[in-house]
């Protein structure tokens, strides 16, 4: 594993854990995924093209992602987190992550629905918000998070540009 993957991984993974705890997603962990593509793109000079291309996917996820954010069907930090692991994975591997993310999704709710009628919430208290049975948001970075780490893992040579 690269220094790279293992960099957009531990981003992914702490994205993850935090939307599951805080319900919320640290804008400074969106700086150091952008700074880690930033250096990527420093130090293997990819090309015009590639960075145009990833840019133009980054930004139309953004967009979209900021039209579900004004309708109130996706948090802010989630749409950020989207947008930035777009930039990353560029055009060729945004759709799968796109399908993974909505897999998981779905998944994740149902797993959530579950465990709020079960009274999970009664093994760890307060420790995890996502489980608290009046919570009626999902932690969707979790599977933002886990769609991306697949998609890396199934195409290992995607965070790599040019």
């Amino acid at each position: 594993m690269t220094l790279v993957s293992l960099w957009f991984i531990v981003g992914q993974l702490y994205a993850a854990a935090s939307d599951a705890v805080t319900l919320r997603i640290p804008n400074a962990l969106i700086v150091y995924l952008l700074a880690g593509y930033a250096a990527t793109v420093a130090l293997t000079a990819p090309g015009w093209t590639h960075l145009a291309a990833s840019a133009a996917v980054g930004l139309a996820v953004l967009a979209a992602g900021g039209l579900l954010f004004a309708r109130g069907w996706m948090g802010g930090g989630d749409v950020k987190l989207l947008a930035v692991t777009a930039l990353w994975l560029g055009p060729a591997a945004t759709p799968a992550l796109m399908l993974l993310t909505a897999i998981a999704g779905g998944l994740l709710t149902l797993m959530l629905v579950a465990c709020r009628a079960l009274g999970a919430h009664r093994l760890v208290g307060d420790r995890i918000a996502a489980l608290h049975p009046s919570m009626d948001r999902v932690p969707y970075g979790i599977a933002i998070s886990a769609a991306a780490i697949v998609v890396v893992f199934l195409r290992p040579g995607t965070l790599l540009p040019g």
